[in-house]
C-alpha cells in the first residue's frame, strides 16, 4: 500500500512530468519537436489572452464611435514599424548566442513582464507602446519557432503533419484561454486578462530551456537564400497565405464592429474566438489528409475558394448564425493554408530557416492582416457588404490561380525546374566548405548547365566557366577553382532573378 501510494505521489508525479515532459508522447513522432509542444501551447494561452484584454479595453467599455478611433491608432502603431523591424529582427535571431533556445525563452519571458506592466496600464497612452512591444516580441517568437521546425524534423515529408499537430496544440490553448478570458471579463477587469497571460508566458518561458541545442547553419551563400525565397511556388504561396491573413484580420473586426452597433453581448464576441479557433484547430486535421489527395498549390486554391463560399451565403443572408459559420469556415481556411504556406517554404526554400529570411516573410502576412483589419474599422460597411467583399476578394483570386497561365500544376513544375539548379548550387557550397574543392567545382558546372534545362538561355560564360572546372581539375588550381564557383552563383542569379 505505501509503496503504490509512493507510486502514485502528486511530488513524485510532477517530477516525472518536468524531467520527461512531452517526450515521450507519440504526438510529433520526434523527441525533439515533442519538445516545442508545451511552450507552443502556453504561448497561445497569453496570446489569447493579451489579445481579448486589448479588445476588452479598447472595444467594450467605450462607446462604438470612441472605438473606432482607439482602435484605428493601435493598428496604426503596430503596422508601420513592421517594415522597418523586418530586416533587424532576423538578424538579431541569427547572431545571438544559444541559439533559438535563447530566443524563444527571452521572447517569453519579455512578454510576461510587459503583460504585467501592461496590466496596470490599459487606460493611459502608454498602452499604445506597450502592446506594440509585446507585438514585437510575439514576431519574435513565431520567426524562430517556424524556422526551428525544419530543424528539428529529420524527414521532410512529415511537416506538414507536425506542423499540423504544433497548429492543434496551438488552437485548443486559444480557444480554452478565450473561455477563460471572456469569463475573467464578466467577473472582472481585461487588467487580470493580462496577468493570467503573464503567468502562461512565464510557464512558456521556463519550458524553452528544454529544448535542445541550436543547431549550426549550414554555410551557404546568400544568393542561394535568396532564390530560393523568389521562386514561382514561394511567391505564389505567399500571395495566397497573404490573402487569407487579411481576410481574417477584415472579418474579425468587421463583424466586431457591426455586431457591438446591433447590441450583442460580450459572450457573442466570446463566440467569435471560440469559433475561428475551432475552425484552426479543424483545420488541423483537415490538413494532411487533403495533403495526400492535392499538391499545396491546389490546397491554397481550396482554401480560398472554400471560404468564398460561406462569405457569399452570408452576404445574401447576414445574422448570427451565418455570421458565425463564417468565422469558422475562415479559420479551416487560413489554417490548412499556413500548413500548405509552411511546407512550401521549408521545401522549396530549405534554407529560410534562418531567421532573416523567416521574418521577411513573416512580415508580408503580419501587415496583410494589420492591412485587412484596418480597412474593416475605417469602412464602416453593413454586414452583408463586408461579406461581400470577402466575397469577390477570396473567390476572385481562388478563380485568377487555377484560369492563369501558371496554375497550380504549372507552378509546381516551374519550381521544380528552378530547384534543380538551387540544389546543385548548394551541394557544390557544402563540398567547398569542407575543403573538397574538386567535386565542389564540378557540381557548380552541373548547376550552370541544369539553368539551360530549365528553359534559360545558354550563356557564354557557361564555356569559361567548364574550362575553368577543367583546369581546377586537372591542376588542382585553387584559384580557378574559387573563379568557377563564383561564375555558377551568377549564371544561377541571371538565370533567376529576384523580384525587386
Amino acid at each position: 500500500m505505501n509503496a503504490a501510494s509512493t507510486h502514485w505521489s502528486p511530488i513524485r508525479w510532477i517530477r516525472h512530468f518536468t524531467s520527461q515532459g512531452f517526450d515521450d508522447l507519440p504526438l510529433l513522432g520526434d523527441r525533439e519537436a515533442g519538445r516545442l509542444l508545451p511552450v507552443q501551447a502556453l504561448h497561445s494561452f497569453g496570446d489569447t489572452m493579451f489579445a481579448v484584454s486589448l479588445v476588452g479595453s479598447l472595444f467594450f467599455n467605450v462607446s462604438l464611435d470612441a472605438a473606432r478611433p482607439r482602435i484605428v491608432l493601435y493598428l496604426a502603431v503596430t503596422m508601420a514599424p513592421f517594415l522597418v523591424l523586418a530586416p533587424l529582427i532576423g538578424p538579431l535571431i541569427d547572431r545571438v548566442r544559444g541559439g533559438h533556445r535563447i530566443v524563444l525563452l527571452a521572447a517569453l519571458g519579455g512578454r510576461a513582464l510587459l503583460a504585467l506592466v501592461l496590466a496596470t496600464q490599459l487606460k493611459g497612452l502608454v498602452l499604445y507602446p506597450l502592446a506594440f512591444a509585446i507585438l514585437v516580441l510575439a514576431k519574435v517568437f513565431t520567426v524562430s519557432r517556424n524556422s526551428l521546425v525544419p530543424v528539428l524534423v529529420t524527414d521532410r515529408s512529415h511537416l506538414v503533419v507536425v506542423n499540423s499537430r504544433l497548429a492543434r496544440v496551438s488552437a485548443v490553448a486559444g480557444g480554452f484561454a478565450a473561455l477563460v478570458a471572456v469569463a475573467i471579463l464578466e467577473a472582472s477587469s481585461p487588467g487580470w486578462i493580462l496577468r493570467a497571460g503573464a503567468l502562461a508566458y512565464g510557464g512558456g518561458a521556463l519550458l524553452a530551456l528544454r529544448l535542445p541545442p541550436p543547431h549550426p547553419h549550414e554555410n551557404v551563400s546568400p544568393i542561394v537564400e535568396q532564390l530560393e525565397l523568389s521562386g514561382p511556388g514561394v511567391r505564389s504561396a505567399t500571395l495566397g497565405m497573404s490573402s487569407l491573413r487579411a481576410a481574417v484580420g477584415f472579418l474579425v473586426f468587421h463583424i466586431g464592429f457591426v455586431m457591438k452597433g446591433a447590441g450583442e453581448p460580450a459572450w457573442f464576441f466570446g463566440l467569435l474566438a471560440i469559433s475561428i479557433g475551432l475552425g484552426a484547430f479543424a483545420g488541423t486535421f483537415f490538413a494532411p489528409r487533403l495533403r495526400q489527395l492535392v499538391g499545396e498549390q491546389l490546397m491554397l486554391t481550396i482554401a480560398l475558394a472554400v471560404p468564398a463560399v460561406m462569405a457569399l451565403v452570408t452576404a445574401l443572408r447576414f445574422h448570427r448564425v451565418t455570421a458565425v459559420s463564417l468565422v469558422f469556415v475562415l479559420g479551416i481556411g487560413a489554417s490548412v493554408a499556413r500548413r500548405a504556406f509552411d511546407y512550401v517554404v521549408q521545401t522549396e526554400a530549405p534554407h529560410a530557416h534562418r531567421g532573416q529570411a523567416y521574418a521577411g516573410l513573416e512580415t508580408r502576412l503580419e501587415l496583410a492582416w494589420v492591412a485587412g483589419a484596418l480597412l474593416a474599422v475605417v469602412s464602416n460597411a453593413p454586414g452583408w457588404l463586408g461579406a461581400l467583399v470577402l466575397t469577390v476578394g477570396l473567390g476572385g483570386l481562388a478563380m485568377e490561380r487555377v484560369v492563369r497561365r501558371r496554375g497550380a500544376a504549372r507552378i509546381e513544375s516551374a519550381a521544380a525546374r528552378a530547384t534543380l539548379p538551387l540544389r546543385l548550387l548548394e551541394t557544390a557550397e557544402a563540398l567547398a566548405a569542407r575543403g573538397d574543392r574538386q567535386q565542389a567545382v564540378f557540381v557548380a558546372v552541373a548547376a550552370a548547365d541544369a539553368v539551360t534545362l530549365a528553359g534559360a538561355p545558354v550563356k557564354p560564360q557557361l564555356a569559361h566557366l567548364r574550362e575553368l572546372g577543367r583546369v581546377a581539375a586537372t591542376y588542382h588550381d585553387d584559384h580557378a577553382a574559387e573563379e568557377a564557383l563564383r561564375l555558377a552563383h551568377q549564371l544561377v542569379a541571371e538565370a533567376y532573378p529576384a523580384p525587386d
